[in-house]
């Protein structure tokens, strides 16, 4: 009898410990998948997972793809940013195109003011502001989604992924950001 006493209360026992270690459950933090995971600096390279249990690295060089890929990732963030910044430079100069395309001399401007034009020209006028501004958004949605994954990376606090999101920063806007240098003008 005493022997089954001591035999629940080492069970009930483990069971708390596992419950207060967050064990029980399924509370664990990876546990059962075998990711290292940790909120403080490391250096991990082997059983590391980045944004989902799917990316568990299991070898040296499933690792060096990750470090690459996060190369890559900040890159590719630069030249969209760069291709927004084009796509509205196009927009603008289209516009003033089109602006000055529709300039009348003084002598027709009561002319011009009471023609309305036709209702299918303001439609269409209209479609395409709001096709250039849907366009416009897509390019924005794209770029918070790669910079929100860049953000997830650099919180997992691994050493070699934070360093190649930094190098890869450093060369992507190297590449990329030209453009700003100078006034819009001159920029080609």
């Amino acid at each position: 009898m005493a022997m089954a006493a001591q035999a629940t209360t080492t069970a009930v026992v483990e069971a708390a410990m596992a419950t207060a270690t967050g064990m029980g459950m399924g509370m664990s933090m990876g546990g059962s998948s075998g990711c290292k995971l940790s909120m403080l600096l490391n250096w991990h390279t082997i059983d590391a997972c980045f944004l989902s249990s799917i990316f568990h690295i299991r070898s040296s060089f499933t690792f060096f793809i990750a470090c690459l890929g996060a190369f890559i990732l900040v890159i590719s963030l630069e030249f969209l940013r760069r291709f927004q910044r084009e796509f509205d430079r196009y927009l603008r100069n289209r516009n003033e195109f089109l602006q000055a395309k529709t300039y009348v001399l003084p002598e027709e401007t009561e002319e011009k003011l009471l023609d309305k034009g036709t209702v299918e020209q303001t439609r269409q006028k209209k479609v395409v502001v709001v096709l250039e501004q849907l366009l416009r958004g897509l390019i924005h949605v794209v770029q918070f989604s790669v910079s929100y994954c860049i953000m997830l990376l650099f919180m997992y606090s691994n050493g070699y992924i934070i360093i190649s999101i930094l190098v890869g920063a450093l060369v992507g806007f190297a590449l990329f950001t030209r453009d700003t240098l100078y006034s819009s003008q001159n920029t080609k």
